[in-house]
């Protein structure tokens, strides 16, 4: 099976709500956990959307503003358009198992399936499962869930767990599609006929183009008593806008396209599914197509109109990751500091007390801090409370004796 990743490039100005912001390193870089190699047979392409003037260094975040327009009506406008697709809804009744849409005069037929459910229900509950073993790990504040996996003791099986969990919605259209291809060959037959699932992104960052493309490649090459269990279905384009990359200075947006094995004994059937990937980028007046790494893209950051405060430090630091290029161990030395200012700010006999502006900067320095260790995938009990290191922070704060004394006697008293 082949899969490709077509990447949409679109000229003109930058567009109103779009910000991208150049890192040296990026956090959606995974580690060992969580790479998976496609096989040789896997072509990647890409396309590419919207001018920007920024150039892209080793990572990037990127943000949007405003209101977020469904994806589902556009396509379905580009079907009918360019693809002259008519709805079946219209000429068969509400009982059989139709497919949504027969194009280009009935040698393509399409079934439209949208991820409008967020999977983030589903992973709560696998985090709850999770979180129950003794090797789950203990983060200050919320962590992605990929440096929860990074820290257990099997993370390649807890990592397939969390696939399969996030894939259940995927599989279960996919099912459903194969069924329906199957009926709609019974009922309208026709000697040449590719059979296209188009899957939609309704704004999901956890539908990322990485885990989806492995999902439905996998899907599509598994076999049931030595036939593909998903012999009804051609081939899959899977379409999101919540996620892109920079190249070229340029917004570039993924169209994942994966080949089943009608693609191999019809060869014809891959080319057609590489004519409605490049209709859909002439449709949305993108510049040019070019192959590009499914792993380049990053999930698009929506910043509401208001936001808490805390929610906004996250934003800021996310923005600004100061932190980031500290080693380990100085990350724990400033870690020290921040907590004995906190230890001075809120206890009720602390030897000097801070004014309350700097107090709330100490709990907004912790809130960077939260949030650092938790992209690390640094869990709280690696930076464990230690009298010589708060004494250590201490003096290199230049902090009075009366502080080292303070501190000295916290540690002699009995807890």
């Amino acid at each position: 099976m082949g899969l490709t990743s077509i990447l949409g490039l679109k000229g003109g100005e930058r567009s109103p709500g779009l910000r991208v912001q150049k890192e040296a390193a990026s956090y959606r870089k995974r580690g060992a956990v969580g790479q998976h190699e496609m096989p040789s047979a896997v072509r990647r392409r890409s396309i590419i959307a919207v001018r920007l003037p920024f150039t892209q260094i080793s990572g990037m975040r990127i943000e949007r503003t405003g209101t977020i327009t469904p994806l589902t009506p556009r396509l379905i406008d580009f079907l009918t358009r360019l693809l002259g697709a008519v709805s079946l809804d219209d000429i068969q009744s509400p009982q059989q198992r139709r497919i949504d849409y027969n194009c280009l005069r009935g040698l393509l037929a399409i079934e439209l399936k949208t991820l409008e459910e967020a999977p983030a229900g589903r992973i709560d509950n696998l985090r709850d499962e999770l979180s129950q073993r003794d090797d789950w790990p203990i983060f200050l504040g919320s962590a992605p869930m990929q440096s929860f996996i990074n820290n257990m003791d099997d993370p390649e099986g807890v990592y397939r767990r969390v696939t399969e969990r996030l894939g259940r919605a995927i599989i279960n259209h996919l099912k459903k599609a194969n069924g329906q291809f199957e009926a709609h060959r019974t009922t309208l037959p026709r000697r040449n006929m590719m059979r296209l699932v188009l899957f939609v992104n309704e704004d999901h960052e956890e539908y990322d183009p990485h885990t989806v493309s492995y999902i439905l490649w996998h899907a599509v090459r598994r076999k049931e008593d030595g036939r593909p269990l998903y012999e009804n279905i051609d081939g899959v384009l899977y379409l999101t806008e919540r996620h892109a990359t920079i190249r070229g200075q340029k917004l570039t947006l993924p169209i994942v396209s994966v080949e089943g094995t009608g693609c191999f004994s019809d060869p014809w059937k891959s080319d057609l599914l590489d004519f409605v990937a490049h209709r859909w980028a002439q449709f949305n007046r993108f510049d040019r197509e070019e192959f590009a790494s499914i792993d380049e893209f990053v999930s698009i950051e929506h910043v509401p109109d208001q936001m808490r405060r805390s929610d906004f430090w996250r934003l800021e630091y996310r923005r600004r990751p100061y932190l980031r290029d500290l080693g380990k161990e100085q990350l724990r030395d400033r870690f020290d500091e921040n907590s004995l200012l906190s230890l001075l700010s809120f206890m009720k006999n602390a030897p000097i007390k801070l004014s309350q502006d700097d107090a709330m900067l100490v709990i907004r320095r912790f809130s960077d801090f939260t949030q650092e260790m938790g992209q690390r995938g640094i869990p709280i009990t690696d930076f464990p409370y230690d009298p010589d290191r708060a004494v250590a922070a201490a003096l290199r704060l230049k902090l009075p004796p009366t502080v080292i004394s303070w501190l000295r006697e916290l540690e002699e008293r009995p807890h």
